[in-house]
């Protein structure tokens, strides 16, 4: 098992891990309100902690890795129309709308959990104003708010330290292909030795297809996952291929000139002819060699703008 892939089993046992703590508070509620003759609480949190147990299960047993978060997406909307329905039928709801925040942002991506909860607190707050009197409005308010803020501090802690463990990792997870923090290693590297050296280096660029961008996320992956597949098979083997933040790759060359650039060019579009997406049979690529005034940033960036001006 690569890095990659042990960094994301280790993500999923986690994330089941909190499922089931949070699946055991639930159940714990679920008998309390049970015992208190509140049968429709009793019915919906025991409800939720099913529902969580058979997440957590899904997360350890499942093979591929998803685009598509389905199971997150009907457990928040049932528990925001939980919340939102059930403050007009009873006041002991509004306990719930503490958890919807924490637990919007313990399954989502950052920028998908800021959509969902700014757009669930305004309605939240235009219900709880006309529903409630002055006093029960400051202590609801004040209560979410606070949950609410460690809900997005929590998460910005979580997404800045998956951004450092992305870069420790140095592969991409989709492509299987170094991403564009080890390319900036490898390049320097590999620039001191040609500089001591005296020997050629080269860069050969990749664009990925403009016409894939208007796919959808899952058609998109799959096609990009496909596509690092059949550059990896094509390199020499001493050469590295990169996945670059745009979703475009670079090959590099170490110890090769022109010729070699030109030749490994003609190895990838023969490969990419036999490939089932027609828009591969003709890939835009282009070759730039390394000089000795160059630093990382002005070599990639040279490299790029030429390819996409083609």
């Amino acid at each position: 098992m690569g890095k990659t892939q042990f960094h994301s089993v280790m993500a999923s046992q986690v994330k089941a891990v909190y499922c089931l703590l949070a699946a055991v508070g639930l159940a714990v509620i679920t008998i309390l309100d049970w015992f208190e003759n509140k049968l429709i609480f009793a019915a919906v949190a025991g409800s939720f902690s099913l529902l969580l147990v058979l997440y957590a299960g899904f997360l350890l047993l499942r093979r591929k890795k998803r685009s598509s978060p389905y199971p997150e997406w009907l457990l928040v909307g049932l528990l925001t129309l939980f919340t939102l329905f059930g403050m007009n039928q009873s006041a002991q709801v509004v306990h719930w709308v503490y958890f919807v925040p924490v637990y919007t942002y313990f399954l989502f991506p950052f920028r998908i959990a800021n959509y969902i909860t700014l757009f669930y607190s305004l309605i939240l707050v235009i219900m709880v104003l006309n529903q409630f009197d002055s006093y029960i409005r400051l202590q609801m308010l004040f209560t979410y708010a606070a949950c609410y803020a460690f809900s997005v501090m929590y998460a910005l802690i979580n997404e800045r330290n998956n951004h450092g463990l992305t870069e420790i990792v140095n592969t991409d997870p989709l492509t299987q292909v170094y991403n564009e923090h080890q390319l900036s290693l490898d390049l320097n590297k590999e620039m001191t030795r040609a500089d001591r050296q005296r020997s050629q280096l080269m860069l050969l660029a990749i664009a990925t297809p403009v016409s894939w961008h208007k796919l959808k996320v899952e058609d998109y992956e799959q096609r990009l996952s496909y596509l690092g597949k059949k550059l990896r098979h094509s390199l020499r083997n001493y050469d590295s291929c990169y996945r670059l933040n745009t979703d475009d790759f670079i090959i590099l060359m170490p110890h090769s000139g022109n010729d070699e650039a030109v030749q490994l060019q003609s190895v990838i579009q023969e490969v990419m002819k036999s490939t089932r997406y027609p828009e591969l049979h003709d890939m835009q690529m282009h070759q730039e060699h390394y000089r000795p005034d160059d630093d990382t940033h002005s070599l990639i960036e040279r490299v790029m703008e030429t390819l996409h001006a083609e």
